[in-house]
């Protein structure tokens, strides 16, 4: 029989961690509204960009596919680089990347010289320094999910930078794609090189007058849909993030009123049986004077 005091104090834990987990549910949803209002700005300045680029290559000129180290890939290292979190208290948000890679790479402990891994997140980090005998990390260092625009444009100027001096044969991403506001999936996107496949399409009959050159604006704008499509790619795993958080903290805070609910009726019920049992010995102790 357990004590009903010891019920009370476990009824009182439950109540701060029912606090505890809102206040962690406000404050996703808080940021939640943030990130996605972001996003969805930074998805239609992409599509516009995107746009342009396809419409630029419509302009078949294969001179121009052939020359550009955009469209080539030269090298042997590929690097992948995996979005995560800093913090836990997401559910299954960093599990998925780490399950998915451990699924394709630990099959190939051959060829893992042939790929590095950069993480942006504390917790891709710490799973990379697990697995050093597995993955050959891009950075020693470790890079915060909570980065500025500012720091994600300098970020890939260097890969752009390494890419094209041949250190590397291609760039990855793996990341959480949200298709919708409650399920998701992790995918390996590739970034460079820039593939051209059956989505080019000549988008107008018009022929086009380039000037200075088609090559030159193509050097010009690529790297500014690079830029775009990976702050699109990261803006969206935030908003993963966080609608992950968010979920999980509103499970956690019915699970917690479920278990608030079952020690109320357990502790009602020691307490009954306490004074019912008390009632017995004063009415037995009455009889025995009797």
């Amino acid at each position: 029989m357990s004590n009903p005091k010891e019920i009370k104090r476990k009824i009182l834990s439950i109540e701060s961690v029912v606090k505890t987990t809102e206040a962690m549910k406000m404050i996703s949803i808080v940021k939640l509204r943030k990130t996605k209002n972001f996003f969805m700005q930074v998805k239609i300045y992409m599509d516009f960009i995107e746009s342009i680029l396809l419409d630029l290559l419509s302009v078949r000129d294969k001179k121009i596919f052939e020359e550009n180290q955009y469209f080539l890939s030269k090298g042997k290292i590929k690097l992948f680089i995996i979005l995560t979190s800093d913090r836990g208290l997401c559910g299954a948000f960093n599990s998925l990347i780490f399950s998915k890679i451990n699924h394709i790479f630990k099959k190939k402990e051959d060829l893992h010289n042939e790929y590095m891994f950069l993480s942006i997140g504390k917790k891709g980090f710490d799973f990379l320094c697990r697995n050093q005998e597995y993955y050959n990390m891009y950075n020693k260092n470790c890079i915060e999910s909570n980065l500025s625009n500012q720091k994600i444009k300098f970020l890939m100027s260097e890969l752009i930078l390494d890419f094209l001096k041949k250190k590397f044969s291609s760039i990855y991403l793996i990341y959480n794609h949200l298709k919708k506001s409650s399920f998701r999936e992790v995918v390996i996107e590739k970034l460079l090189p820039i593939s051209i496949g059956n989505e080019i399409k000549k988008t107008s009959e018009i022929s086009h007058i380039l000037e200075p050159s088609q090559k030159e604006i193509l050097n010009f704008i690529i790297p500014k849909f690079l830029n775009a499509k990976f702050l699109k790619i990261f803006w969206e795993s935030i908003t993963a993030e966080h609608t992950s958080r968010m979920r999980c903290m509103h499970q956690a805070t019915e699970n917690a009123y479920k278990i608030k609910h079952d020690l109320i009726l357990h502790y009602n019920k020691e307490r009954q049986t306490t004074i019912t049992k008390e009632i017995l010995e004063v009415i037995s102790g009455l009889e025995s004077l009797k």
